[in-house]
């Protein structure tokens, strides 16, 4: 794959994505121009052929897959797993108030945000409403403001002069409420509607948040960066959809992608992946092969392979005495394979080594991470999709700076390098 193609690729769809919601809409639209089939997650056995490719969506989780010629009980199953959610600032349900003669909108932090990064901003608005369907039911519609509505300010030097002997400090109650006007409270429900086509009174619910308007670019002197609000963990979500395309249909086992929401918040809901989906899903696919087979899950997770793809931490030139001495993975370096002896990664020797050869296969470099011995390692969707369905997998990540800020860093060569090496493993 021609290394700036795919970073140029990388850019349209974050572009593309400013809530889970739209990375869900923008893969299925990829999906689908690809020949990919939706199935009703609760409709009636479908008879799945090898082959063909097969998706199901709930919220702002996606899960996609392309049928192998045998049983997954004979062949087992290839797992690529990412998350579609990033760290942002969401409305809460009463959002609206006045004060000082300001119009605001109350918040809630979603994730581990960087909240400094929020302030002075333009910022858009992003996500999914409820309305009352003409038949009385609720319908949901993805809504997204691409102006520039609302501003965390900041408070100016001449009033927080200790700012600069101690540092920005925000309260997420008090102080990052976005200004969107002057006037009275209303303007939200009369914005949405406008913007849905609907009556105020159509109006149920919605989760709403706010993103960073300016497009995603490539950046530096020579173009070897990508700076882009969500790369975490959006560049994971598009190089395991890129891999899942790219792969050949003509393979004994079924390549699956699994796009969870809620990683950032710790996956526990009803379609993160700590929930029961992604298992239902494969005993679903075993059940309704074309090819009958003897046995079930237990067989399956047996013969399977999980990659958990989630943004690694590359060494920060200004802050490398943050990172282990001996393992410092570099922005344009190559596929970032995360340790942790604690499990909270899940990677072992035979599974690292399983994705190490599928890299050398396609010519991509390779880096390794651990963090330093006190500091605390955060988690993946890795452990948990492996404990859940007893399958061994690696946790594997690109290098990038800025981590949890509204607009991340990252390096462009990296994005071919990951999905080439993504597209061996769901070859093999």
């Amino acid at each position: 794959m021609n290394p700036m193609d795919a970073a140029r690729d990388l850019l349209a769809y974050t572009q593309a994505s400013p809530s889970p919601f739209h990375c869900v809409a923008e893969s299925i639209r990829r999906l689908a121009a690809a020949g990919f089939v939706e199935l009703d997650e609760g409709g009636e056995p479908t008879e799945l052929s090898p082959g063909q490719g097969y998706y199901i969506q709930r919220s702002g989780t996606l899960l996609a897959w392309r049928t192998g010629a045998q049983n997954p009980a004979e062949a087992g199953f290839r797992i690529i797993g990412a998350h579609t959610d990033s760290p942002n600032l969401r409305l809460k349900p009463n959002a609206e108030y006045t004060k000082e003669g300001f119009l605001q909108w109350g918040v809630e932090v979603y994730g581990g945000v960087l909240l400094h990064t929020w302030t002075d901003r333009d910022l858009g608005l992003s996500g999914r409403v409820a309305l009352r369907g003409d038949s009385g039911g609720v319908e949901m519609r993805l809504v997204r403001v691409d102006r520039p509505l609302a501003r965390v300010a900041n408070l100016a030097i001449h009033l927080n002069r200790s700012i600069r002997t101690d540092g920005l400090k925000l309260n997420a109650q008090s102080h990052m409420a976005p200004l969107v006007g002057l006037g009275e409270a209303g303007a939200l429900k009369s914005l949405l509607a406008a913007e849905l086509g609907c009556d105020e009174a159509a109006l149920l619910n919605w989760d709403l948040g706010l993103h960073d308007i300016h497009a995603p670019t490539l950046g530096g002197i020579t173009d070897d960066f990508v700076f882009s609000a969500r790369l975490d963990n959006q560049a994971s979500c598009h190089a395991a959809l890129s891999a899942l395309l790219a792969a050949s249909g003509d393979v004994t086992h079924t390549s699956v992608v699994a796009l969870y929401d809620h990683e950032e918040c710790g996956s526990r809901s009803a379609h993160g992946a700590a929930s029961a989906l992604l298992g239902y899903t494969l005993e679903r696919i075993i059940r309704d092969h074309a090819a009958s087979a003897a046995g079930g899950m237990g067989r399956a997770a047996a013969k399977s392979f999980l990659v958990s793809a989630d943004m690694a931490h590359g060494v920060h030139p200004n802050y490398a005495d943050r990172h282990e001495p001996n393992h410092k993975p570099k922005v344009n370096g190559g596929p970032v394979v995360k340790w942790n002896v604690n499990t909270r990664y899940a990677t072992d020797a035979e599974c690292a080594a399983r994705f190490k050869l599928a890299a050398a296969e396609c010519e991509a470099p390779i880096q390794e991470f651990v963090n330093r011995t006190d500091l605390a390692c955060g988690s993946t969707i890795g452990p948990i999709t492996a404990a859940g369905l007893a399958i061994r997998g690696v946790d594997v990540g690109g290098a990038m700076l800025s981590m949890h800020s509204i607009r991340e860093q990252s390096g462009a060569r990296d994005v071919a390098w990951m999905i080439d090496t993504m597209t061996r493993v769901l070859a093999g």
